[in-house]
């Protein structure tokens, strides 16, 4: 699971920058440059996948929560101080990118002139102060626009109150404990689109349901080929249009096949570590910073047109996109790697007397 968040940070990163550098498609001899094409457009179904990641691992704690003595003070400590130890610090590195793409350059990129689709925010009514508070806070795309040229940070909003909405429904359904926090689903009906993909991150805490269901359950190892192959299709089918319950199909095939895989108990594959790597440690935080970081080099690149498919838009989006990896794991140092030590601060000031209880996932 952790190289899969690598590779889904990755598509992310590949399908921004390709937009923001490369022109509009139009067919090429190039095989290489039309899959450049092909392969860029899977950037939303890897958001969509990275829910299905997240309601996984949320589920799981959540359950084991409330199964020692729920609290939601500590529930709330940690998965606040796990998004804000990297959203913080990008929204001002973000903040300061853009104001020098924006203000200082005044780069073509910036003030959306190179027609670049994944580029859609005005910078002149997202950098600023109310913005800013209002992405601290999760509300971005739901009353303020994503802070800068970060449009991405729309789903670390949604995120945030999917960890409010499954807990206050697992305690209101499994343990007859309603609470103040489900007060907070009215958000899902003012917003469809939240709603959605609230549909999305349940596959997730579906496959954890399952894996409580069917505990003993063991599947061939050739099981993940079929469901992987189902996977695909529904990626590929999701591909070639917009359907609008295209999510939630995907999210659903995903999540079959990660539980094939996690109960079919497949040979470990050692080139697949340094990816895990990378994608436990700093997948979150190429995420965060890649679009501010890409979209100021884009724009350097670029000037007025995005460039020409070819081998040269090829090798500026590798080059960008290595700069960008790199850049994530400098960041990640100095922000996610300290996630433990930051909530452990949060406990001393807000609880006391229990900042040395190890952090759960």
């Amino acid at each position: 699971m952790d190289a899969m968040r690598a590779v889904l940070a990755v598509t992310v990163a590949f399908g921004h920058l390709w937009g923001l550098l490369v022109e509009d498609y139009r067919p090429t001899a190039s095989v290489l440059v039309n899959s450049g094409y092909f392969l860029a457009g899977f950037a939303h179904s890897a958001v969509i996948l990275f829910f299905v990641l997240s309601g996984y691992w949320i589920a799981r704690s959540v359950s084991a929560r409330a199964e020692r003595g729920w609290r939601w003070g500590d529930y709330l400590i940690d998965r606040v101080a796990r998004l804000w130890i990297v959203l913080v610090p990008a929204l001002m590195l973000g903040g300061l990118l853009d104001w020098i793409g924006y203000h200082l350059l005044e780069l073509p990129t910036h003030y959306g002139l190179t027609g670049a689709w994944v580029f859609t925010q005005d910078l002149s009514q997202s950098l600023t102060l109310r913005a800013l508070v209002g992405n601290l806070v999760f509300l971005q795309h739901l009353i303020v626009p994503p802070f800068g040229s970060n449009g991405p940070l729309w789903s670390l909003a949604f995120e945030f109150w999917y960890y409010l909405w499954f807990p206050a429904l697992w305690l209101a359904l499994r343990y007859r404990r309603p609470g103040i926090a489900l007060a907070t689903l009215g958000i899902a009906f003012a917003n469809p689109e939240i709603a959605l993909g609230f549909l999305s991150w349940l596959c997730g805490a579906a496959l954890h349901g399952a894996e409580r269901r069917w505990p003993d359950l063991r599947l061939p190892r050739w099981t993940p080929v079929p469901a992987g192959l189902l996977c695909l299709a529904a990626l590929l089918w999701g591909r070639t249009g917009d359907f609008g319950v295209e999510d939630p199909i995907e999210a659903a095939s995903f999540a079959l096949f990660l539980f094939t895989l996690l109960r079919s108990e497949p040979p470990r594959i050692a080139a697949l570590r340094p990816l895990a790597s990378f994608g436990a440690q700093a997948s979150f935080s190429l995420y965060a910073i890649h679009f501010p970081l890409i979209a100021l080099a884009a724009g350097w690149i670029v000037g007025d047109a995005r460039l020409a498919p070819g081998g040269e838009a090829v090798l500026a989006v590798v080059a960008i996109l290595i700069l960008a990896l790199a850049a994530a794991w400098l960041f990640a140092a100095r922000t996610e790697a300290h996630t433990g030590a930051l909530r452990n601060w949060i406990r001393r000031r807000v609880q006391g007397g229990r900042a040395g209880d190890p952090p759960p996932r």
